[in-house]
This record gives C-alpha cells, sequence and structure tokens, in this order.
C-alpha cells in the first residue's frame, strides 16, 4: 500500500537533481542533443516550468509513500486549462528500484488521478517516449490512450 503527499524541501532537491538527470539523457538519446545542450535546454524548460520551485502555482509536487512513511518515488502534475476543460498533466513519476514491479506506479497514477478529480480536473494528459516501454504498458493498463504523436513519442489522455 503507498499513498501520496507534498514533497519536503529535501526529496523536492532529490527530485529535481533526479528529473533533471533523467531529461538530460532522454534528450541526449531521442534528439542527439550534446550533453552541454541537453543540460542548458534542461534547465531552461525545468526554470520555466517550475519558476517558483516547489510552490509554482497549479503544479502539485508529491512524494510516493510507502507503509512505513519512506519516500519510494515522486509525482509531479500541473493542473491547467486546455479550452473549458480542467485537465491534470503528469509531467513526471519515478518509483524507485526497490519498488518497482510491485504495482506501486500504477497504484500512485490512480491516487494522482483521484486528486486531481478532487482538484476539478475531468481529464489526465501524459507524454510519453516511444521507447520506454514500461511506461507505455503502465498508462495503457491505467487506461489511458493515443491522444496525438510527436517526434519521438505520444500524447496520452484519459477521462477522470
Amino acid at each position: 500500500m503507498i499513498t501520496i503527499r507534498k514533497m519536503t524541501v529535501s526529496e523536492y532537491e532529490e527530485f529535481y537533481r533526479r528529473s533533471f538527470a533523467h531529461h538530460v539523457l532522454e534528450l541526449m538519446e531521442q534528439l542527439d542533443m550534446s550533453k552541454e545542450d541537453a543540460e542548458k535546454e534542461t534547465a531552461e524548460e525545468l526554470a520555466s516550468m517550475l519558476p517558483d520551485g516547489m510552490d509554482t502555482t497549479d503544479n502539485h509536487l508529491m512524494s510516493i509513500v510507502d507503509d512505513n512513511g519512506v519516500q519510494a518515488g515522486f509525482i509531479w502534475t500541473l493542473h491547467e486549462y486546455n479550452g473549458d476543460v480542467k485537465q491534470s498533466f503528469l509531467c513526471d513519476i519515478e518509483v524507485y528500484e526497490p519498488y518497482r514491479r510491485r504495482g506501486c506506479a500504477a497504484a500512485a497514477v490512480g491516487l494522482m488521478e483521484e486528486f486531481a478529480r478532487n482538484e476539478g480536473c475531468s481529464e489526465s494528459v501524459l507524454f510519453v517516449a516511444d521507447d520506454n516501454t514500461a511506461a507505455n504498458a503502465l498508462y495503457e493498463k491505467c487506461g489511458y490512450s493515443f491522444l496525438r504523436r510527436m517526434e519521438y513519442g505520444r500524447y496520452m489522455k484519459k477521462s477522470l
């Protein structure tokens, strides 16, 4: 059993470090960027998306926590309007290695969706890279369907 809760400052620092490193690798692999260019692009994107860090309006940075209160990963969503529809955009999720393949990611997505519904969101949207087979399988299992194609992945959507 897991729960989600708002990140602490130290958890946010770890989230930022891990998210930054993962995105740099993704840009290097998917778009064939140099490490320097990928780091610059990632820094600019994160500064734009989280100008006030963990206190950025409409962003929800949450820790995935096990029964013992130990952080098992993180999940980051942005609640925004797309026309008249309030949606939750899943910006990032990571379940730490010891908790993988135990249903924690699917449970965390379910808890995130419940949180989003309670915040007035009627749909959840995400982007997933083509080569991330585990994430693609997870989102399909959780009921997400194809929305539109991008250069190296696809957007998926689910009604809440």
